[in-house]
Parts: C-alpha cells; sequence; structure tokens
C-alpha cells in the first residue's frame, strides 16, 4: 500500500475514534486535495459543515471544488454563505466574483472584485481578474488599467501577460500584444495556449511564416492539442494547402471524435473541393455530435443536390423540416428542389 494510502487509511480510522476532531477531517481533506480526489475532498468538507455549518475554510474550498467542476449554483451557494458569516473576507468576495464572472453577470461580479479591493486584496491576482471581466465586456480602456496594475505588482506573472496581450489584440495593438505574449511564453515555456495565441495573431496580421511556426510550437509542447490542430488546419485552407489542411482537421478528429466542429470544417472544405461523397460522409458523422442537427440536415441535403442526387438532398431537406418548428425557408427550398425533380421524372417518362 502506498504511503499516501496508509496516510487516508490512519486518518480514518482516527476520525472514527474521535468523530469530533475536526483537524483529523482538515487533515484527510488536504491529503484528498493532494491526490486530486476532489470528490472525497468535496465529501470530507461536508462531514465538516454538519458538524460546524460556520467553518469558513470548508465553506471556501467546497464552493472551489464545485467553482471548477462548472457547478456554478453550488458554488455560489457556499460562497455566498461564507460571506454571510464574514462580510470582510476578501478571499471570499474574490472568488464569488469569479463565479459570477463565469456566469456573465457583469455588475456582480464587479461589485465582488471591488468589495475584494475593499476589504484587503490588493494584488495582482484581483486585478487580473478584473482586467478579464472588463475585456470579455468590451470595456477595453478599464480593462487595460486593471492589467497595468497587476503587472506592477507582478511583472513577471505569465498569466497577466498573456491576458493583457489578448487584450491588445482586441484593442488592435498588435505590437504590444506580440510583445506581451512572448514575454508570457519566455517565463512558461511550455504554455501551449499563449503559443497558439501567437500563431493566431501573426495569422490575423500576415506573417505567415511566423504562424507556422508558432502552430508548430503549440503542437510539439502539446501534440493532443486539439485547438491548436484545427487552427492550423484553418490558416492552410485559407491559404489554399488543402492537402495539409484536410490532414490536420483528420488529426484533430482522431484526438477528439467527440467534438463536432472539426468534422464541420472538414465536410466545408471538401464540398468547396467537390469531393461530395466525402464531404457527406463528414458531414454525417457530425450530426450525433451537434445540437443543431437542422442546420447539418440541410448541409447534407445541399451536398446531395451539388453530387446531383436529388432523392437524397429530398431526404434530407424533409428531415431538416420535422427537426425544427421555423421551417419556412426550408419548406420552401424544399418544394422548389421536389418540383424540379417531379417534372424530370416526367420528362423522362415522356
Amino acid at each position: 500500500m502506498s504511503e499516501d494510502k496508509n496516510k487516508i487509511k490512519n486518518l480514518i480510522e482516527e476520525i472514527k475514534k474521535d468523530p469530533n476532531n475536526l483537524n483529523n477531517y482538515r487533515a484527510l481533506a488536504d491529503l484528498y486535495i493532494d491526490k486530486q480526489d476532489f470528490v472525497s475532498a468535496f465529501n470530507v468538507y461536508q462531514e465538516i459543515l454538519k458538524k460546524d455549518e460556520n467553518d469558513i475554510q470548508s465553506l471556501l474550498n467546497s464552493g472551489s471544488i464545485k467553482f471548477y467542476a462548472k457547478e456554478f449554483k453550488e458554488a455560489l451557494k457556499f460562497y455566498t454563505k461564507g460571506i454571510e458569516i464574514e462580510p470582510d473576507n476578501s478571499l471570499l468576495h474574490y472568488n464569488l466574483g469569479n463565479v459570477y464572472a463565469e456566469i456573465n453577470d457583469f455588475d456582480d461580479a464587479n461589485k465582488e472584485y471591488k468589495l475584494a479591493v475593499k476589504t484587503g486584496m490588493n494584488n495582482a491576482a484581483i486585478f487580473n481578474a478584473m482586467g478579464i471581466l472588463y475585456s470579455d465586456n468590451g470595456k477595453y480602456p478599464d480593462a487595460k488599467g486593471f492589467f497595468i496594475r497587476a503587472l506592477q505588482f507582478e511583472p513577471d506573472n505569465s498569466e497577466c501577460l498573456a491576458n493583457y496581450g489578448t487584450l491588445c489584440q482586441r484593442m488592435g495593438d498588435f505590437r504590444q500584444a506580440e510583445d506581451n505574449y512572448k514575454k508570457s511564453l519566455e517565463i512558461r515555456k511550455d504554455n501551449e495556449q499563449v503559443a497558439l495565441a501567437l500563431a493566431n495573431l501573426y495569422v490575423q496580421v500576415n506573417k505567415k511564416k511566423e504562424a507556422e511556426k508558432f502552430f508548430e510550437k503549440a503542437i510539439e509542447i502539446k501534440p493532443d492539442y486539439y485547438s491548436a490542430w484545427v487552427c492550423r488546419a484553418i490558416f492552410h485552407s485559407d491559404e489554399k494547402d488543402f492537402d495539409n489542411a484536410i490532414r490536420y482537421y483528420k488529426t484533430a478528429i482522431e484526438l477528439e471524435p467527440e467534438k463536432s466542429n472539426a468534422y464541420m470544417l472538414l465536410a466545408h472544405l471538401l464540398l468547396n473541393e467537390k469531393r461530395y461523397e466525402e464531404a457527406i460522409d463528414t458531414y454525417k458523422r457530425s450530426l450525433e455530435l451537434t445540437e443543431n442537427k437542422t442546420m447539418v440536415y440541410v448541409f447534407i441535403a445541399n451536398a446531395y443536390m451539388l453530387n446531383s442526387d436529388m432523392k437524397s438532398a429530398i431526404e434530407y431537406y424533409r428531415l431538416a423540416m420535422k427537426s425544427t418548428k421555423d421551417n419556412a425557408e426550408i419548406t420552401l427550398i424544399y418544394i422548389d428542389i421536389l418540383n424540379e425533380f417531379i417534372e424530370g421524372k416526367i420528362k423522362n417518362a415522356a
């Protein structure tokens, strides 16, 4: 048995002997956190809260576990409860602000971040979070001020530099964006997301060699980086390098066969290249992965029509009509094609 398993076993035995010693629960939760067994850690925190419903650390950690699991309503509940007990706890206000930011509630997120600052949080983390919030909501000048304040605390904060780079790119300040991304990547050389951000920036400013260099860099850091393969494929498709684009889309599909966008983009490319049967097959593979099946049915129908298979086109237009109530436009197309098909049959019969 491993050392950690022994420690867990021993702590569970200690808890059975002395169920009111909360320090043993906390130590057990810490072990689970170290092992990234967040479900077990959460369950331990709930046991603590049964004995002391006002235990701030358990409320805070429970909220954080739910936040990273994207269970935002549950996270909100724990953080709010903690603030009721300790209204001046800046970390709780900061974390609650993060929840509101995730659910796109700008006003409440902004309110909680400001309360975090007011109650004593004055560091790179809070101003970086405020910068992201304002940037994502199109308030660019304010966002820039927050990122600059964050970097005054930590000039070598790789995350802040990358986020500031994203803002500069949105503002059209490509030189500053490039500078920030490069500084961030120099500090954290293994950050595949920043390498991809640089690649996409170079695509935007039409520096093709640099773009390819950083697509390769991102994939070198993380060979199974789905987004990098998709973005690289889009870049090569735009450059009319269709063979490589198709290859990169297929690599992305192999890496993440449950994601639909690479299928759709590949199918569009195959359709444009008049590889109709391959396009149809690829569209069909995406059907089970996408919520908007109506759109895919229409794409398949169009592909069949371009491939002169009117009978199959009619079949998929019919499926598109059945899959949505708002189908007036699809119905009109369906009727036109059906009429053409019937007229063709009549002419051939004559």
